[in-house]
């Protein structure tokens, strides 16, 4: 068996303890918030204490990482933060790398006509500006007068009283970010499917009288699983840093909901009042998001093609 080069170990490595960090530090408040009937704790979320505001890092309790311009502790607001900015990279990545290898998959295999058709719709979408669909998407999504037409099925499943309770804004923004990432999945499925349409395997399979659909979930989707994975991973780094832009613009997941752009959009009066923490920190966790997945990313991608099961 061919072994990997450390350096492809150490990407994988590096990208895995990266990113676990990252997601033991979004569902700590999660977990703490299911023990706390239990075991009696207290747990509250960041709240605003206007006594102990701008404070700067320290290595004492109880703000080892300072404080905000409204007091609010920014290692809760961090960690609270992890769980929505990363909560909707996993789940954007997931719903985008999923409707895009549908879809092309579909289109390759269907051929003729309703591969045109098919593709030319999602060609007329990546004309747009993904940054204009973006912003166009979350605000038309997020205003109150759509949100009441809603169906009351799905407002009751996502918790919703109001535009901005439970995961409504969730919700609308993983609908915005997969809306403008699942484009260019669509297409590398497509070009894939088109390429295992021509092996060995596939053409048994057809010989034997094999259906659309067992075509498509026995031999296809499979054989696309390795490429989705490396696409996923990239795709959560995207989503993350759309998040962020969404958030810092006013159109993400609203104040009542603490994500690692609202900070930053927060601490933009901090930066010019000397108080850099509050917006270095959650700025630099950003960037060691992405750094951790691409590297996740890419070390999956370089050991699978170096097993074969990725074309060079």
């Amino acid at each position: 068996m061919r072994k990997l080069s450390p350096k492809l170990n150490t990407k994988l490595i590096t990208g895995a303890i990266g990113l676990g960090l990252l997601l033991a530090m979004a569902l700590t408040p999660l977990v703490l918030s299911l023990l706390q009937p239990l075991f009696g704790l207290t747990i509250e979320p960041p709240i605003s204490n206007l006594s102990s505001v701008n404070l700067a890092p320290s290595l004492t309790f109880p703000h080892i990482l300072g404080t905000d311009a409204v007091g609010h502790d920014l290692l809760k607001m961090i960690a609270y933060g992890a769980l929505g900015s990363l909560s909707v990279g996993l789940c954007s990545a997931l719903v985008a790398v999923t409707l895009g290898n549908c879809w092309g998959a579909i289109a390759a295999l269907a051929g003729g006509a309703i591969d045109s058709l098919m593709m030319r719709a999602v060609d007329a979408l990546l004309a747009v500006p993904s940054i204009i669909l973006l912003l166009t998407l979350s605000s038309i999504l997020s205003a109150p007068e759509l949100v009441e037409h809603f169906p009351p099925f799905l407002l009751t499943a996502l918790g919703v009283t109001s535009y901005t309770d439970g995961l409504l804004p969730y919700f609308i923004v993983i609908l915005a970010i997969t809306a403008t990432t699942w484009l260019e999945s669509a297409r590398v499925a497509r070009a894939r499917v088109l390429s295992i349409k021509e092996e060995d395997f596939f053409l048994a399979a057809q010989a034997l009288g094999s259906s659309f659909t067992q075509l498509l979930s026995k031999h296809l989707l499979p054989a696309l699983a390795t490429t989705a994975v490396v696409e996923g991973t990239l795709l959560v780094s995207d989503a993350i840093i759309m998040e962020s832009g969404l958030s810092f613009l006013g159109l993400g997941l609203g104040p009542s909901t603490p994500s690692w752009g609202s900070m930053l959009k927060d601490a933009q009066s901090c930066l010019t009042a000397g108080n850099w923490w509050a917006a270095v920190i959650p700025g630099l966790l950003i960037c060691f998001t992405v750094l951790s997945v691409h590297m996740l990313g890419e070390g999956f991608f370089a050991s699978k093609r170096a097993r074969g099961k990725i074309p060079t």
